[in-house]
């Protein structure tokens, strides 16, 4: 019988309803198989031994679970999927009849999940399901995500130096462009100001462990050839190259260029009324981090690649009067389209070895930056 099971997941629980998803009428003893199944799995723990439980009493039946994307579900999709159970999962945005629902309970949401469920199996596509990554590509991409973290934390931590500096009327010997700089903590550690002291401690701790997490990425991506290609283009530091190859894994899973862009958030919902089309915001999908840098290495490609097709937009929009926010999301986008390129290509982005150098390092300064990029 195939079943199409709609589950409310939360971290100590998991709410399941099961529905008849097969063609025509369910039988008798389809019936009271889903009557026993609901009854039994209604309300669970969302463990491993009852989701193992609940993958027993499906044996012999084609079963489709359907999830919403949330920190519990890579472990339970896992788990089902290794025990014979398809699992879907789908972000929250998508599902309307949920989001939008006036009777918002666990139990109510597992009866619109089985519903989207069902109707995905037959034919209907409501919502995109989601990649789960595996283990060993979620262990890369989470490393990617503390770095870069730690880095924004650093970034904070130099604005509140300096305005600490500048509250109490503090100057120093000269303007450091680089307030954590060796000179620029030399200078600051002579100063008898406890506030300094605690926030210079802070500082060398960050800098030690950003550095060791570094070269842990890059010996974790050594050999990738996805990374090397995206690392040659100007504009990508070894965060950006590698949180954006832990995010993409495999570009063959993307039918098209604009599915690859889409997949990141930053193209323009589409809104038609009548006969006239609007483009409105970005989508806003998917990881939020990954976008902050993606804008970040538009900013500074632009700088160092003067005849690149991401420069020219940059150029034009400018001329346009387009605002800066809204001329760096477009070209994150366009700079996605130069990644699809020369990752589809398999051919590195030509560019003097200097030059390169150089975008890289501005690249790894500006990413404890990225939260405001």
């Amino acid at each position: 019988m195939k079943i199409a099971i709609g589950m409310d997941l939360h971290a100590k629980t998991a709410v399941c309803y099961a529905v008849f998803a097969g063609e025509g009428e369910p039988r008798e003893k389809h019936v009271e198989f889903l009557e026993e199944f609901n009854r039994k799995h209604r309300t669970q723990a969302s463990g491993p031994e009852e989701m193992a439980a609940l993958a027993a009493s499906l044996r012999g039946h084609d079963a489709y679970v359907l999830i919403e994307n949330s920190t519990k579900t890579f472990e339970v999709y896992w788990v089902l999927m290794n025990l014979g159970v398809k699992v879907i999962v789908a972000q929250a945005q998508d599902l309307y009849r949920i989001t939008k629902s006036t009777k918002k309970t666990d139990k109510n949401d597992s009866v619109e999940l089985a519903g989207y469920m069902r109707r995905y199996l037959l034919g209907e596509r409501e919502f995109a399901v989601c990649t789960m990554p595996p283990h060993e590509w979620m262990m890369k991409r989470e490393m990617c995500r503390t770095l870069f973290k730690e880095k924004v934390h650093l970034g904070d931590l130099k604005k509140r130096m300096r305005a600490h500096l500048l509250l109490h009327g503090i100057k120093l010997s000269r303007e450091y462009t680089d307030i954590f700089c060796r000179k620029a903590v030399s200078e600051l550690r002579r100063l008898d100001d406890v506030c300094v002291r605690m926030m210079l401690n802070e500082a060398t701790s960050l800098k030690q462990r950003t550095e060791e997490e570094g070269r842990f990425i890059e010996h974790l991506f050594d050999g990738i050839r996805m990374y090397d290609l995206i690392y040659s283009i100007p504009g990508f530091g070894r965060i950006t190259a590698a949180y954006l190859t832990s995010m993409i894994m495999d570009l063959d899973r993307f039918p098209n260029k604009n599915s690859f862009t889409a997949y990141f958030g930053i193209v323009p919902r589409m809104r038609e009324s009548a006969e006239t089309t609007h483009n409105c915001a970005t989508t806003h999908r998917g990881d939020e981090e990954i976008r902050r840098l993606l804008a970040q290495a538009a900013f500074v490609h632009v700088q160092h690649a003067p005849d690149s097709v991401v420069t020219r937009m940059w150029n034009r929009l400018k001329k346009k009067g387009k605002a800066h926010r809204e001329v760096q999301i477009a070209c994150a986008r366009k700079l996605l389209t130069v990644v699809w390129s020369v990752v589809k290509n398999d051919r590195p982005y030509v560019m003097d070895a200097e030059s390169l150098r150089t975008a890289h390092e501005e690249a790894e300064t500006l990413t404890e930056e990225a939260e405001e990029a």
